[in-house]
């Protein structure tokens, strides 16, 4: 693992244990065992840090719910792999999926940096708008699209993460198509 890995890996586990505030730069740089010349060698600030794990993160997720995409698929089917591929990406990354979500939800993030790290999960964007333009979806904002799918993907993972519901294949599958049923067209 390179410098710059550690100190992402040790910035993720510090914000996953004590939150944004309390991780400090002089904590991570204890925690991870690199100089404190060495963190500021790769990035400028705290801010630039987090910014950074992130869109690396941002990028992860993305590769993520694209993989294994089948052009034969039909358009639900996709949408059905898709979700799985999200959900399966945030429940065997649980510290990835904590950071995501609290960081995209917190005031920390700039909004130009949530537009610039769309680009990694553009795929998914595109998939949804083409949805929309082929009458397959119901004619929303695709931001609200987005939203409402990765909504449900999020609190049935923050649901399974808490231990409050019983993650089986029929309650997968029923998820995802009550996520389907939500935008499409009838």
């Amino acid at each position: 693992m390179s410098k710059r890995e550690q100190i992402l890996t040790t910035t993720l586990e510090l914000v996953s244990e004590i939150g944004f505030h309390a991780t400090s730069v002089s904590l991570i740089i204890k925690k991870s065992g690199v100089a404190a010349g060495t963190i500021y060698h790769h990035f400028k600030n705290k801010e630039d840090l987090i910014d950074t794990l992130y869109s690396e993160l941002k990028k992860e997720m993305g590769k993520a719910i694209v993989q294994n995409i089948d052009e034969q698929l039909n358009y639900k089917e996709k949408f059905f792999l898709i979700w799985k591929n999200l959900f399966t990406f945030y429940l065997d990354n649980p510290k990835k999926f904590d950071f995501l979500e609290d960081y995209a939800n917190s005031p920390f993030v700039r909004k130009e940096i949530k537009e610039i790290n769309q680009r990694h999960y553009q795929a998914a964007i595109d998939f949804i708008i083409s949805g929309v333009e082929m009458g397959i979806l119901r004619n929303l904002p695709t931001d609200f699209l987005i939203n409402l799918i990765f909504g449900n993907v999020s609190t049935l993972v923050r649901m399974i993460l808490m231990e409050e519901i019983q993650l089986s294949e029929e309650l997968l599958e029923n998820a995802i198509q009550s996520s389907w049923d939500s935008i499409k067209i009838n």
